[in-house]
């Protein structure tokens, strides 16, 4: 991965601090260790440190967090046992489970250390109190690590309940996490001269690091302003982007593999010859890593899937064309130069024939025939013509008991589209859907209402989503695909909401002024503030046309591609760095929103 994007602003060394904090905590955990991870932490953490500088740290061992300290531990001896956790409730309950899995007299001979990230709460002190085992801990620790760096313009926080929590449950933890990345960012590159928020959660945000730099102004250290303006936006606002199926490259791979850690697990088979595949019988999934440090990838990932094809076959050409210099080689010189590129060369075509395999592995999958039905549907969904025209589709996938997930996202983004549901339809699909999926999905409607995803349509709709698709240009017919020139081409033809604001307000010196007819038709408020330099920073030259858009409630691989293209076409030559609570695709968002079939959530009419 760079070190810089295209306007000099450095993150990678927002890896190096976290990598050197993390290595100060190991520090004070004596002897031979082992660290038991956070399932969600373990695949953050590989971006940040290698194992082999935890094992010249003492480390012997990296387990996933159990009920059980594994026999191994005691054992082997090992001195201290390190618990790296998010500060969550769970996470407490398992560690309760661990450390009583050890006898008294086992337990006398190591040394337990919990490290929080990024805080430690009063709720999980609470908790460890309430459990008996706080003196349990020689050391109770914070490792402060908010945003990691994913690539040289995207930063995330990896929080991955973070929309379920705004919504559902009221709980600003995620938003205190946010506030806080956003004071650390500003300590690196200045502060935000302009801040735009878009949404409740923005408005929230807003207020807590306007508070904090308040609590903090005193150690506040004159800086050269890298970021002119910073855009938050909350999830909310627009739903119909994630609930979309993305049709991008990576997007895809997202979709349809899953991304995790900037690395995706694709059947093994794939990547062998004929001859290697007849020679195997069983053949174990193959993990790749997808950065930017391909260089094929780094290219092949924002495109809309159509134009990979054209474009892997060129560069096949490319490569080819390469290797046939040696032939041409007639001198000494020449010679030498060709060994020189030969190296890149190498790593060129062995990219290529992994992406190859996934673009094979990808094609599989969307030229299925329910695939394309289902893009039918949202596009005709988008475009608002007629929305209940699709009723028979959805409810046939209801009666066939396709995945819930696939249903739910027709359905919710037919009725952000419509305003709501009309309520007979609204009330059918319901009935329908529990009969066929379980009576513990009733939870979920509640939560898809909270979060604006599934509603009642009132007497008069508002039809803010009409008006938005109209005034904003959202639906593109005949969007080029090959050779695209609006950001529409990330959806074959629309426009994610997100990027198309961020575009009109960074177009335009008024800002949110520019499209406040239009933010009118968004949920919650809408805000410009201006933040006060202090007067040696009012003296300093902050020209930088930066923006960093910040998702609250996560943003998808699409809009990450929109905002690249924008950067690449914007009339104002505006640059951008991205950074979200999680990337999500419509599955990992419903995911944490669909509550899980258990004893618990059925009725007791039906036990």
């Amino acid at each position: 991965m760079g070190d810089y994007n295209s306007d000099g602003i450095k993150l990678s060394f927002i890896k190096d601090l976290a990598k050197g904090d993390l290595l100060d905590l190991l520090k004070r955990c004596d002897g031979t260790k082992a660290i038991f991870w956070d399932p969600k932490l373990k695949g953050p953490f590989n971006l940040i440190i290698d194992w082999a500088v935890l094992k010249q740290h003492g480390v012997k061992k990296m387990f996933e967090l159990q009920e059980y300290i594994p026999a191994e531990v005691i054992e082997n001896k090992w001195q201290s046992v390190i618990l790296l956790i998010r500060p969550n409730l769970p996470m407490i309950d398992l560690i309760n489970k661990a450390i009583r899995s050890v006898s008294a007299s086992q337990r006398d001979k190591i040394d337990f250390h919990i490290i929080f990230v990024s805080r430690k709460s009063t709720m999980c002190t609470q908790r460890l109190e309430k459990y008996n085992i706080i003196g349990e801990f020689k050391n109770i620790m914070e490792l402060e690590l908010d945003l990691i760096p994913f690539d040289h313009d995207l930063l995330t926080l990896e929080y991955s309940l973070g929309f379920k929590e705004m919504c559902t449950e009221l709980d600003d933890s995620c938003l205190f996490q946010v506030s806080r990345s956003l004071m650390s960012l500003q300590s690196y590159f200045g502060f935000f001269p302009n801040i735009i928020g878009l949404g409740p959660s923005a408005a929230k945000v807003n207020k807590m690091i306007q508070r904090m730099r308040k609590e903090g102004a005193a150690h506040e250290k004159p800086l050269t302003p890298r970021i002119e303006t910073l855009v938050l936006i909350d999830r909310r606002v627009d739903l119909i982007t994630p609930l979309s199926t993305q049709l991008t490259y990576e997007g895809l791979i997202d979709e349809l593999f899953g991304i995790r850690n900037n690395a995706a697990t694709f059947p093994g088979r794939a990547f062998l010859s004929d001859e290697e595949q007849s020679q195997q019988d069983e053949v174990k999934p193959k993990q790749i890593l997808l950065t930017s440090n391909d260089t094929i990838y780094n290219v092949a990932r924002d495109l809309n899937f159509n134009a990979l094809g054209p474009f892997l076959g060129k560069k096949a050409k490319q490569i080819s064309a390469a290797y046939n210099e040696k032939n041409d080689a007639k001198s000494l010189q020449q010679l030498k130069q060709f060994v020189s590129k030969l190296p890149h060369m190498q790593a060129e075509r062995k990219s290529l024939e992994i992406q190859t395999a996934i673009a094979g592995l990808v094609k599989n999958r969307i030229d299925n025939r329910d695939f394309r039905h289902t893009l039918g549907i949202e596009q005709v969904l988008r475009e608002g013509i007629d929305v209940d025209r699709v009723n028979e589709d959805i409810e046939e996938m209801i009666y066939k008991q396709e995945p819930l997930k696939k249903v739910l996202r027709l359905l919710c983004i037919q009725c952000i589209a419509a305003d709501g549901l009309k309520p007979k339809i609204l009330e059918f699909y319901k009935r329908e859907i529990v009969h066929s999926y379980g009576y513990h999905h009733l939870i979920t409607f509640e939560r898809l209402e909270k979060c604006g995803l599934l509603y009642m349509q009132e007497k008069t709709p508002k039809k803010s989503y009409p008006i938005l698709r109209s005034t904003l240009n959202l639906v593109v017919n005949n969007v080029n695909e090959r050779e695209p020139n609006d950001i529409a081409y990330v959806h074959s033809g629309y426009a994610p909401l997100t990027v198309r604001l961020v575009s009109w307000m960074t177009q335009s010196l008024k800002g949110l002024k520019y499209v406040a007819d239009m933010v009118k038709h968004l949920p919650g408020p809408a805000f410009n503030d201006h933040q006060k330099l202090s007067t040696t920073q009012d003296r300093l030259e902050h020209s930088d046309n930066h923006t960093l858009v910040y998702f609250l409630g996560g943003c998808t691989y699409a809009e990450v591609s929109a905002l690249r293209f924008l950067a690449q076409h914007h009339p104002n030559n505006a640059t951008f760095t991205i950074a979200t609570t999680k990337i999500i695709n419509g599955n990992s968002l419903l995911d944490t929103l669909i509550e899980p079939c258990s004893k618990d959530t059925i009725p007791d009419f039906l036990t």
